[in-house]
C-alpha cells in the first residue's frame, strides 16, 4: 500500500555508544519507518526478543541477494543485517526499514539535503538530513519478472542522539508514481525555526493529468508536523487539465494567499450575469477564486481566514476596433464596437475544433460583457487579462489553443515564497 506523505515522530530510547553522523556518513544507515522486530538470521522462525520503535537508526552491516515474502504474501523485500548505535545486532525485514539510497542515483535537486547539517529546534539544533527509501515488489504473479516494483523514498531528519523523524517524498507501485519536485527550507511560521516547503508530484496509472501537493512541515516542540495541505490541480473536466493548468499559491510570513481562475459548468456561475448556454459540452463559465490561511499558533496548523472569494474575471481588448459578436462564429452580427480602455468581464469560455485543409485546429470564444452591459462573443486571443496572475500563461494558452489539453503544459513556477527568512537552501 503506498504512503503518502506519512510522518513518523516516535522513536526506542536506549543507551547509544554509537555517532549518527559517523554512521551516515558512512553510507550505511537505514532508519524504522514503523515497529520491528530483530530476527537472529533472516527468517521469522528466530526473533531476539528485542523489539525498535519508528525513528531508530541502524547501520546496515549486509543484506540478501534475493526478495522475500512478507507475513501476508502481499509484498517481496529483502533482509537486512543491521547493527545499532549501542552494537546490537541482527537481521530486520525490509518493509519497515528505510536504507540510504545512494549518491549516483540521488536527483540532482536532492544532493543539496543529502547528507548536510541544519538546525531545527528541541533537540534537532544538530540534525543530519539524508535520503532513504525502501525498494521491493507487489506479489501479484509467482514468476517475480511480472511482479511490478515497490518502492518509497524519504526525507529523513536525524538528531545527535540516533532518533529520527522522516516525511515521505516520492514512490512507486502498480497504482501509479509520486515523487518530490520542488523543496525549500525557510520559517513560513515565524519562529525562527526552518519549515520545509514540498511539491509532490504524482501520476496514476492510466491517468493523463499529472496531480501536484503542496505540503508544508515544521518542528513544533520537538516533533515534526505536516502543518499545511493543498492540493494545487485545476481541471477543465475529468482528467484534462484546465489552461491556468494549477493553483498560485503565494506564501509569505505567517500568512498563504491561494488564487485561480476557475472554469466550471456554467449551472454552477455564482457571478450576476448571464451565460447564454449553448452547449454543455462545449463551454465552461470562468471565476476568479481567492482564499488565504493564516499560520495559527494555537493549533500548529494554517487556517482560512476568509471565505472562498468567486468575483469575474476581468480583461481589456488588444486592437482598436473590435466588435461584438452575436454568436461564437466569425460569420455571426456584429453589433458593438469595443472601447479599449474599457474593462470587458468574462463569462464564459467557449471552444470548437475546426479544420483548414488537413489541419485541425481549437477556435475558442469568450463571452464578454462591455460596461455598457451589453454582451456578446470575442475571439479569445484578442484580450488581455487584467489583475491575475495566471494572465500571462492565459494569453499563451489563447494565442494557440491545443486541441487536446491533455498536452498543455507550462514549465513556469506557480508558487511563490515571498519575505521569508531564508534559513538554508532552495531549488526547483
Amino acid at each position: 500500500m503506498i504512503r503518502l506523505f506519512i510522518i513518523i515522530i516516535t522513536w526506542s530510547s536506549i543507551s547509544v555508544t554509537g555517532n549518527a553522523s559517523d554512521i551516515i556518513m558512512r553510507n550505511k544507515a537505514g532508519t524504522t519507518l514503523n515497529p520491528v522486530q530483530l530476527f537472529q538470521d533472516s527468517t521469522y522462525e528466530y526473533p531476539t526478543g528485542k523489539s525498535f520503535l519508528a525513528g531508530h537508526l541502524f547501520e546496515i552491516i549486509g543484506e540478501t541477494k534475493k526478495e522475500y515474502e512478507d507475513d501476508s504474501q502481499n509484498q517481496k523485500f529483502k533482509w537486512y543485517q543491521v547493527k545499532t548505535p549501542a552494537g546490537e545486532s541482527g537481521w530486520i525485514y525490509g518493509d519497515g526499514l528505510a536504507v540510504m539510497v545512494k549518491e549516483s542515483s540521488i536527483p540532482a535537486h536532492l544532493k543539496h539535503f543529502h547528507k548536510q547539517k541544519f538546525s531545527f529546534d528541541n533537540g534537532f539544533e544538530n540534525a543530519t538530513v539524508w535520503i532513504a527509501a525502501i525498494k521491493g515488489r507487489d506479489n501479484f504473479h509467482k514468476q517475480d519478472y511480472l511482479n511490478p516494483p515497490y518502492a518509497e523514498e524519504y526525507l529523513v531528519i536525524t538528531n545527535d542522539n540516533n532518533r529520527s523523524v522522516h516525511i515521505n517524498i516520492g514512490g512507486l507501485n502498480a497504482r501509479g508514481t509520486y515523487e518530490l519536485s520542488s523543496a525549500t527550507l525557510s520559517d513560513t511560521t515565524g519562529d525562527g525555526i526552518s519549515d520545509f516547503i514540498l511539491q509532490i508530484k504524482s501520476k496514476m496509472v492510466g491517468k493523463s493529468a499529472e496531480n501536484r501537493n503542496l505540503v508544508i512541515y515544521s518542528f513544533q516542540s520537538g516533533n515534526l508536523k505536516k502543518i499545511f495541505e493543498e492540493s494545487l490541480n485545476l481541471t477543465y473536466d475529468d482528467d484534462l487539465p484546465s489552461p491556468a493548468l494549477f493553483k498560485q499559491v503565494e506564501i509569505s510570513e505567517k500568512v498563504i494567499r491561494v488564487a485561480y481562475p476557475d472554469y466550471i459548468d456554467c449551472k454552477n456561475y455564482q457571478q450576476p450575469y448571464s451565460t447564454q448556454a449553448i452547449s454543455q459540452e462545449m463551454e465552461r463559465c470562468m471565476e476568479y477564486v481567492t482564499y488565504t490561511f493564516q499560520w495559527n499558533e494555537g493549533l500548529d496548523l494554517y487556517q482560512p481566514i476568509y471565505e472562498t472569494s468567486r468575483t469575474p474575471i476581468l480583461a481589456k481588448i488588444k486592437y482598436v476596433g473590435l466588435t461584438l459578436l452575436k454568436k461564437p462564429d466569425l460569420y455571426s452580427q456584429r453589433y458593438k464596437k469595443l472601447d479599449p480602455n474599457a474593462n470587458l468581464i468574462i463569462i464564459k469560455h467557449h471552444e470548437r475544433k475546426a479544420r483548414t485543409g488537413q489541419k485541425k485546429h481549437m477556435l475558442t470564444y469568450f463571452l464578454v460583457q462591455a460596461p455598457t452591459g451589453e454582451q456578446g462573443y470575442i475571439l479569445a486571443d484578442k484580450v488581455n487579462f487584467q489583475q491575475m496572475e495566471h494572465a500571462a500563461l492565459l494569453e499563451r494558452y489563447y494565442s494557440h489553443p491545443p486541441t487536446d489539453k491533455t498536452y498543455w503544459s507550462s514549465s513556469q513556477s506557480f508558487v511563490t515564497i515571498r519575505s521569508l527568512r531564508d534559513t538554508s537552501v532552495s531549488h526547483k
